[in-house]
């Protein structure tokens, strides 16, 4: 059965603890973090959160870490294979981070293909690198889930066909329904070829004006993108993950994850099989 919940970074710039706390006492209870600076990984920070999370009684299921925007500088570019091995004791600490959290996952963007950022390194390379990161976090019982950021490498569904060919069940994703629009691909084609390897689902609507609304106030279909999704896709963590400038106040997100909720439930008990 599908859980729901929010990712704080609906609240950004908002403090992490502070957008936890907002969201928990609106009634929120699942969460993926955002951790948005270094001192946010420290033992102090990670103990209150710690404390915050049994007082709320609420769970984190997946970790963000702001060291996003660094993976393909530190993971696969042409340098020396110093830089990789320094950026694989960044992340056994962000692992371990997560697993204090209680997180199951680890959300990865990978290498960008854009610019002088770009992915340096061959597609076979880029694969065994990811399969050492995926390693890592499994040493502390966190699974790394690679995301379609628009702007990266997992951006088509053909990239993602080849991690799953080469990984296995080894590759795991957050898919965003988001990422997939910006990246000219329908929700429910990409979900569709992540089949049976979702773990996150970073979900949000849309219509003609807007990519980027609370569920219920758009367009998109989420009752069909569910019935793409098999197998492990089950038991996914579906996040809104909105922008803040998408609500004005939590209460509106709280009757957004009610709306998907019955659509995801919706979508379970129809015991749709895909052909």
């Amino acid at each position: 059965m599908a859980t729901v919940g929010i990712s704080t970074s609906c609240f950004y710039p908002m403090q992490t603890e502070i957008a936890l706390r907002t969201a928990a006492e609106a009634g929120i209870r699942n969460f993926e973090v955002h951790f948005s600076t270094f001192s946010e990984l420290s033992d102090g920070y990670i103990k209150e959160m710690r404390r915050m999370l049994r007082h709320y009684g609420a769970q984190v299921h997946s970790v963000h870490p702001f060291y996003s925007a660094l993976e393909s500088a530190m993971f696969f570019s042409d340098y020396s294979e110093r830089r990789f091995a320094d950026g694989l004791e960044i992340y056994r600490q962000l692992f371990h981070t997560a697993a204090r959290l209680g997180a199951e996952y680890l959300v990865f963007h990978g290498g960008m293909n854009i610019g002088k950022s770009r992915v340096m390194v061959s597609q076979d390379k880029y694969i065994e690198r990811y399969n050492m990161i995926f390693e890592c976090g499994r040493k502390f019982g966190v699974t790394l889930l690679h995301e379609n950021v628009y702007t990266h490498i997992a951006q088509t569904p053909e990239f993602c066909r080849k991690l799953i060919e080469y990984l296995g069940d080894k590759a795991l994703f957050v898919f965003d329904n988001k990422q997939a629009r910006r990246a000219g691909f329908g929700s429910v084609e990409f979900a569709d070829v992540l089949s049976g390897h979702i773990r996150t689902v970073h979900i949000s609507d849309c219509d003609r004006e807007h990519d980027c609304l609370l569920p219920g106030r758009g367009t998109e279909d989420f009752i069909a993108m569910r019935r793409a999704m098999s197998g492990g896709d089950d038991n996914a963590f579906w996040a809104i993950e909105v922008y803040n400038d998408a609500f004005n106040n939590p209460d509106e997100i709280t009757l957004s994850l009610n709306y998907l909720g019955m659509k995801l439930s919706e979508a379970e008990k129809s015991k749709f099989t895909k052909s």
